[in-house]
């Protein structure tokens, strides 16, 4: 059986979407669904239960995503879990093929294509039909809420974190490799994701945004299962940018002249690196990298754990 995880928060008719979307692709499959709210305060809930979720609800005032997906797994009764969040929509096929390549490979889990869907004021903005850029059968580099996995796998790694506001995706993945557990994406469309057009944050939110805090908190989760090693080897990049920028900051502080040239060019090197990768943006996402992940190492704390059935 496939126990179906959804988690979300005033999701209203994306919820329903969702959950329809699931009774849709998996009607031929065994299955269970399982919806774990955030206090949500519109009617999510009621529209859960009126299409025959399971539904449970979080008691921690500042709930995470992470945690959602942490009870919902506790309390799932299935073989494999497919985890989605309240604003996505299943898409018919992925299932079968999932369970097929589990069948057929090492492979643990399994991500496919997901499309995301832009959305301002209501109508569609933008989509990007291949988000993760999946054109073949590969080990998945990275995923986002949308997993499928057999239960005993995530059990074995340990599960969610339910502690960091975000990235607990990657936490979780470095955690997967560190055991020898393969999740491979393959170029079948399993969701589509969608998602707002954000407006203008100012800088000061775009430095320390969520998902920019959660990348230290997400390593503080792995410090406290003893797992910062895998940790800093799947996001092994960021943080050899992050030493060196580190320590041309030290040098600069310490020898003026000649820490301000070595600076320049450590900054000029990395960004031509990325150039030559073809990612130049990330130059950019890394200096704010810089600047949060302190911060995030500095606001990680313990959730509760205690939800209700609903």
């Amino acid at each position: 059986m496939i126990s179906v995880v959804v988690i979300g928060k005033n999701e209203g008719e994306r919820l329903s979407a969702c959950l329809e979307s699931i009774s849709s692709a998996l009607h031929v499959l065994s299955h269970e669904v399982i919806y774990v709210d955030s206090r949500s305060i519109d009617d999510s809930l009621e529209r859960a239960k009126a299409l025959k979720a399971r539904c449970f609800v979080v008691e921690e005032e500042h709930p995470t995503a992470g945690l959602g997906r942490l009870i919902g797994a506790r309390e799932a009764r299935g073989e494999f879990l497919l985890f989605l969040d309240g604003d996505m929509r299943l898409l018919p096929g992925f299932a079968e093929k999932a369970l097929m390549t589990i069948a057929q490979t090492d492979a643990v889990g399994v991500c496919g294509i997901r499309r995301d869907i832009y959305l301002k004021d209501g109508q569609e903005a933008g989509r990007n039909d291949n988000y993760f850029g999946c054109t073949q059968q590969r080990l998945c580099p990275e995923f986002g809420g949308a997993l499928f996995i057999s239960a005993e796998a995530l059990k074995t790694c340990g599960g969610w974190s339910g502690d960091t506001i975000a990235c607990e995706e990657a936490e979780l993945h470095a955690r997967l490799k560190d055991a020898g557990l393969k999740i491979v994406e393959i170029p079948v469309p399993m969701i589509e994701h969608l998602d707002s057009v954000r407006d203008n944050r100012g800088l000061w939110g775009v430095i320390f945004s969520r998902r920019r805090l959660g990348e230290g908190q997400a390593f503080r989760c792995a410090m406290k299962q003893k797992k910062a090693g895998a940790y800093v080897r799947h996001e092994q990049l960021k943080f050899v940018f992050f030493a060196l920028d580190l320590l041309a900051v030290l040098l600069a502080f310490l020898l003026p002249g000649l820490g301000a040239v070595f600076l320049c060019m450590l900054e000029s090197m990395q960004l031509g690196y990325l150039m030559v990768k073809g990612c130049p943006r990330a130059f950019v996402s890394q200096k704010l990298f810089f600047f949060a992940f302190p911060a995030g190492l500095c606001t990680y704390r313990v959730r509760s754990r205690s939800y209700q059935s609903y």
